[in-house]
C-alpha cells in the first residue's frame, strides 16, 4: 500500500510537471569545484523521497525483497553538467569524510558513493574531464560518463594486453570526451545485455557474498537509477552481486548497469539528509561521491515543481 500511494504520488507530480511544459532550457555548470547552486528546499517533497525544481526531478522508491530493504533512485537531469563527482580531498590525497559533509561541500542534491579509487592504484580514473589515473586492468571493469552524460563499460577477459585495453580507451575519446571515469565494477549490464561475468577475474568486491550494494544504471537519454540495498550491517540478508544483476533484469528498462562500492559505503543522501539506513546516524567515512546539481538559482523561478508536489501531497 505504502508503494501504491508513493506511485500515485509520483504520478500526480508528473502530471503537474508536464502542465508546466516539462524541464526548463538548462544552463551548464562549470565542470571543476562545488555546483554553483545549493538545492531548492521548496522542490523536496514533505516526505524527503521526491524532488523537483523545474531543472531535475528525483524519485525513491522502496521496497522489500528477500527480506531485504531495496532502494530504486530514480534520476533526470536537463544538462549533462548536472551530473559531477565530489573527492573528500584534492587529486593525490586519501583524505576521507562523512557523505553528507561532501555533498553539503558541493551543493548536491543528490549524492551516492563512487568508486573510493583512492583505496588502490590500478584502473581508468577520471575526475571532473581531467585524467587522474591510466592503468587499465582487465580485473577492474571501467565506467565512463560522456560529454552527453551517457554511460558507458569496457570490460576485458582474462589476460587481456594493455595495449588492447589502451587502444580501447583512445577509439573511445577519438568520438567522445571522458568527463568521469571509475575503476570498480564489475559491469552488470552493457548495452542493454545482462552479463555473465566470471568473478574470479575481477578485483573481489564479495561478489559472491549478501552485502550491501550500489549499483549506478542509466535508463535513457540523461536518466539515471541507482539500486542500493542493505544488508548484514543492518541486520538484513543483502544482496550478491549477480542477485542485483537479476534485481535490474527483472526492473528492465535498463542501458547500463555498473558495480560501485558497497558495504557500509553505501550512501543516498538527499537534500543533505541520509535516506538508506536513516536509523544509523553516522556513516562511513568515504573518499567520493557521484553527485547531481541543480541549475537553477536561488530566487529564479521555475520552483514550481516542490510546489505543485506539496498541494498533490495534500491531495494524497
Amino acid at each position: 500500500m505504502r508503494r501504491i500511494r508513493r506511485f500515485c504520488l509520483f504520478m500526480a507530480v508528473m502530471t503537474a510537471w508536464l502542465a508546466l511544459g516539462g524541464f526548463a532550457e538548462a544552463e551548464t555548470l562549470p565542470a571543476e569545484g562545488a555546483a554553483p547552486y545549493p538545492p531548492v528546499e521548496s522542490a523536496l517533497s514533505k516526505d524527503g523521497m521526491h524532488y523537483n525544481d523545474g531543472s531535475m526531478m528525483i524519485a525513491i522508491e522502496t521496497e522489500i525483497v528477500e527480506d531485504t530493504k531495496v532502494f530504486w533512485v530514480s534520476v533526470e537531469i536537463t544538462d549533462p553538467s548536472q551530473i559531477r563527482t565530489a573527492m573528500a580531498g584534492a587529486k593525490g590525497s586519501k583524505v576521507l569524510a562523512q557523505p553528507t559533509a561532501i555533498a553539503k561541500r558541493d551543493n548536491a542534491v543528490l549524492a551516492i558513493n563512487g568508486d573510493w579509487f583512492t583505496s588502490h592504484h590500478t584502473g581508468i580514473i577520471y575526475r571532473h574531464g581531467k585524467q587522474w589515473r591510466n592503468v587499465p586492468a582487465y580485473t577492474r571493469d571501467t565506467l565512463i560518463i560522456d560529454e552527453n552524460g551517457d554511460l558507458h563499460i569496457l570490460a576485458f577477459g582474462r589476460g587481456t594486453p594493455k595495449d588492447r585495453m589502451t587502444g580501447a580507451l583512445n577509439a573511445f575519446l577519438e568520438e567522445h570526451t571522458i568527463r568521469e571515469a571509475f575503476a570498480f565494477g564489475p559491469g552488470l549490464i552493457i548495452d542493454g545485455v545482462k552479463q555473465e561475468i566470471n568473478y574470479r577475474e575481477k578485483v573481489s568486491c564479495d561478489a559472491m557474498n549478501k552485502a550491501q550494494r550500489t549499483v549506478f544504471c542509466q535508463t535513457g537519454p540523461l536518466e539515471y537509477l541507482f539500486l542500493v540495498t542493505e544488508g548484514p550491517e543492518q541486520f538484513e540478508p543483502g544482496f550478491t552481486v549477480p542477485e542485483c544483476a537479476d534485481l535490474l533484469e527483472k526492473r528492465g528498462g535498463i542501458l547500463q548497469a555498473y558495480n560501485l562500492d558497497g558495504g557500509n559505503s553505501s550512501q543516498i543522501i538527499l537534500c543533505g539528509e541520509k535516506i538508506n539506513a536513516a536509523e544509523y546516524e553516522k556513516a562511513r567515512n568515504i573518499a567520493d561521491m557521484i553527485c547531481f546539481a541543480t541549475t537553477v538559482a536561488p530566487g529564479q523561478t521555475g520552483e514550481a515543481g516542490g510546489a505543485d508536489r506539496t498541494e498533490a501531497e495534500k491531495e494524497e
